[in-house]
């Protein structure tokens, strides 16, 4: 199964699935026995590999998602972040956060082994919920 990250706004990155092992949507409400609650969240997650470039000839632009972690000024916290799973040429999920902010990053790098690999949650601004869009099920 493919992967693909494309994230647009003051910090942009694009990546591959190479740079992609796990990539996970998730909605939380608060646990209320009165019925579904208001004050809900919508997040995504996304970890893999930070690549040297002895790796691929495609520079690695997870440098791009610490940057974007470390944005406090409003204006450039929000980018739109569009993830796209791929399996046997069909698209199972398409999901676009139009204001997505990060939740949490960790990086974490094994000297020994010389590799690295990332972590990041992005959480869709709580106002903007209905500007998210979820789409898949056909062939690209």
């Amino acid at each position: 199964m493919a992967q693909l990250f494309k994230l647009e706004g003051i910090h942009s990155a694009s990546l591959p699935q190479e740079s992609i092992n796990l990539f996970k949507t998730r909605t939380e409400t608060p646990g209320t026995n009165d019925g579904r609650g208001v004050d809900t969240s919508v997040s995504m997650t996304l970890s893999g590999p930070i690549r040297s470039v002895g790796d691929s000839a495609v520079a690695d632009e997870t440098i791009n998602l610490a940057r974007w972690a470390t944005e406090y000024d409003d204006a450039k916290a929000y980018s739109q972040s569009t993830v796209t799973a791929i399996a046997s040429g069909q698209v199972l999920r398409n999901t676009v956060y139009p204001n997505a902010f990060v939740v949490s990053y960790s990086e974490e790098f094994n000297i020994e082994k010389g590799v690295g690999s990332y972590k990041i949650t992005m959480r869709q601004k709580k106002d903007l919920l209905e500007h998210i869009q979820n789409t898949g099920g056909y062939t690209r």
